[in-house]
Parts: C-alpha cells; structure tokens; sequence
C-alpha cells in the first residue's frame, strides 16, 4: 500500500471521528471545510503577458491518480489583468478573484463542479463602480464581502474599502483617511468588534519595475476600526509597508501580529486594559529578507513568513505572543510567497510569485511542506507542480484557495 493512501485512509479515519479542520487566515464568517482538502485553486498570471491570465485546478486528493497535477485551467478570457489575490464568499460557493492592473474582476462559481469552475460574473471596470482601482482582500461578511483597494480609480492614494453583496452589486466604498492614505488587508475580530487594515503602495508605483520604485511612497501604518460601525478608531504605527494581518484565533482575545515587508519584521498588536490598542516590533526576520506572506497554525501556536529574498520560509514559536521565538527554517524553492495551510494544520502549499514587477525567479510553482507534531517543517520530495509548461508558457501562481 501506498504511502499516499495510507495518508488518506488516516485522514478518513480523522473525519469520522470529529477531527476539526479549522482553516486559519480566512474570514471567520467562511463555511469551514468538512474534511481534508481535494481542489487546490491557485491565481495564475500569463508570464509575458500576451496570453490569457487563469484559475488554475491542482488536484490535492492524496489518495486520486492525478494527484499534484492540474487538472483544469479556467481561462479569465483576457490578459495583463495581474491576477492576485482572491477570497471565499461566506457559504464557500463563490470565489471572488480581482487584478491589480486591469479593473477587472471575476466572481467564479465551485458548488455545481469543483473540479471545473466557471465564470458566473464578469465587472469589467470595478472603478467605475467604486472610484477605486486595484482590489486586494477578499473577504467574506455574512451575505456580504468587503473588499480592500490600494488606489484611488486614478492609481494614486488614497485607497480604502468596498462592501458588495454575494451577487456583486455595491452596497457601500470606504475611504481610507487623508493621514493614512494607504491600504492593503483586512481582517475582523467578530467577537470584540474590531477590524484592521494594513498598507502597501498604490498602483502608480508597484506598477513599475521594482528598481524604479519609490521606497518612501507607501504606508506604516495599521487602522483599527469600530467593525460594526465601519468607523476608524486608532491609527497605529509600525515600520514601514505592514501587510498581513493575523489575529489571534483564540476566543476574545484582542491581539495579532502583522509582517513588515520593508522593515524585514513582525509587529505585534494588542488591546489594553484601557481599551486602547498599540503595536511593537518583537522580531527581526534578517536583512533583505522580504517578508511577503504571514500565516499561522490552527493552534495559534506558530507564525510561518516566507522571506521572498531570502529564499526560505521561518516557522516562529508564538506561544508567548508579544515574544516571538524562531522555531525552525526550510527552503522550498527561490522567491517562496504565497503560503496557504491546510485546517488541520498539518500541510502548507507554497507558490513563488509576488507581483509581475517584482519577481526574480523565471520559474514558478506550487510546492508542499509538511508541518510535523514538533511544528518542524518539511518539503514533500515528491509534490512539485510546475507552472512553465502550459500551452500558454510559463504562468505566475500566486494565491491559493483550497476546496
């Protein structure tokens, strides 16, 4: 028998008897999985940009003949749109996925075939329906979805927010405030009522050739948000570019961590007794590291970073959460950024690509790393989807979604 299945029949077994598979760095709003996962859905930017950009469908069913493999490419009938990053509507049957160079946007249907999805809703130019271009987070609200943006429609700051329902019709746009003009993620703390956003830069610089980019256009800050209100509360500094942003999953507990891309950091932030938030830096990554990506363990026990520049992924011990400890290091590949671990969180999937303008490495992946009982860290020898070798050519995998 092999090893594969043998993985599969334990995972069965882990069903059937309650496992939870509590997938972390998802809106606490999307239908959780019921079991392991089955459809990788990966974003994929025709590398040259003449052919069309896609959704790509890697099968990720240990025990299926074509495991690790596409099985479907979802064609977004257009190019040079940059692709990026996408999110789950609340009962997981839509996936909204938006471009950072076009205004378009596609709103993709996965309950009646996961295997091949389809394109159910096209909004050809998003600023014209919001005044904002570049839609960034996707994230899931009850019948809802609020959306980040990093520019205002005519490419400069500020940007903000966009609330629509699941059908894609404008409910509401957010500006960002004229002292914090720059926005990136979102993430929602239901039970304590708060919202933060982070900030990157906005398109009249990522849209140029990294060389050429002005390190000092971009935000430092985070904003924390009456959630229920929509209403700013706190401006919070940190150093320069802060993206992700982690809140811990335990139950009422009003702190997070976020990752400093030009400061190679992680920030911590949390609520006082007084209410008040604030932040501190608790680790230095390395210099020139990059940190692009912040994922976390369905434990809140480990924060993993991918270092873009460094090549390698860190695993960091948050037990003692404004107090960060490196626990262990791998390498997947040149350039890791995207990370996506699975619910139970025994498995990490890995791509290379970070923006058009940014990328270094000529060859673009999908890769697996196995996260062990000791939260040591292991890539899979055997799991390595290559992204070079479509009928198109090379392709760009960013974000990924599991189903």
């Amino acid at each position: 028998m092999s090893r594969r299945i043998v993985i599969a029949a334990v995972l069965v077994v882990l069903v059937a008897a309650g496992a939870v598979f509590a997938e972390v760095c998802l809106s606490p709003y999307v239908k959780r999985l019921a079991g392991p996962e089955k459809f990788l859905y990966v974003s994929a930017v025709d590398a040259d940009g003449r052919d069309n950009d896609f959704l790509a469908v890697v099968d990720v069913s240990l025990a299926s003949p074509t495991y690790g493999r596409v099985v479907h490419t979802l064609g977004l009938g257009s190019a040079g749109n940059e692709p990026h990053h996408m999110g789950w509507s609340d009962d997981r049957t839509k996936i909204w996925l938006g471009a950072l160079l076009s205004k378009r946007l596609f709103i993709i249907d996965v309950a009646a075939d996961p295997a091949r999805p389809t394109i159910v809703k096209t909004i050809d130019d998003i600023s014209a329906v919001t005044g904002l271009h570049g839609p960034h987070t996707y994230y899931a609200l009850p019948g809802r979805m609020l959306l980040t943006f990093l520019s205002s429609a005519d490419g400069n700051p500020p940007g903000g927010m966009a609330e629509f329902t699941n059908d894609g019709e404008l409910v509401r746009v957010i500006k960002n405030p004229v002292d914090s003009p720059y926005a990136y993620d979102v993430a929602v703390k239901p039970d304590v009522n708060r919202m933060i956003t982070s900030s990157f830069t906005a398109l009249r610089n990522y849209r140029k050739p990294l060389s050429q980019w002005d390190m000092k256009d971009g935000g430092n800050t985070l904003l924390v948000w009456d959630f229920k209100e929509r209403k700013v509360l706190q401006t919070l500094t940190t150093d320069p570019v802060p993206l992700e942003v982690r809140w811990s999953v335990k139950p009422g507990r009003a702190y997070g961590w976020t990752n400093s891309a030009l400061g190679d950091s992680i920030w911590f932030f949390g609520q006082g007794k007084d209410g008040k938030f604030s932040t501190k830096k608790v680790a230095d990554l390395g210099k020139g590291c990059l940190p692009a990506d912040l994922r976390q363990s369905p434990d809140d026990r480990y924060l993993y970073v991918s270092c873009f520049m460094k090549s390698e992924i860190q695993a960091w011990d948050v037990s003692t959460p404004d107090r960060p400890r490196l626990h262990d290091t791998v390498v997947a590949g040149v350039s890791p950024n995207m990370m996506h671990v699975t619910g139970d969180g025994k498995r990490m999937y890995v791509t290379n690509s970070l923006l058009s303008t940014m990328d270094y490495s000529e060859k673009f992946w999908v890769r697996l790393v196995h996260i062990g009982p000791d939260g040591r860290l292991k890539v899979d020898p055997f799991f390595d989807v290559d992204f070079t070798k479509f009928p198109s050519g090379s392709a760009r995998a960013h974000d990924m979604l599991l189903n």
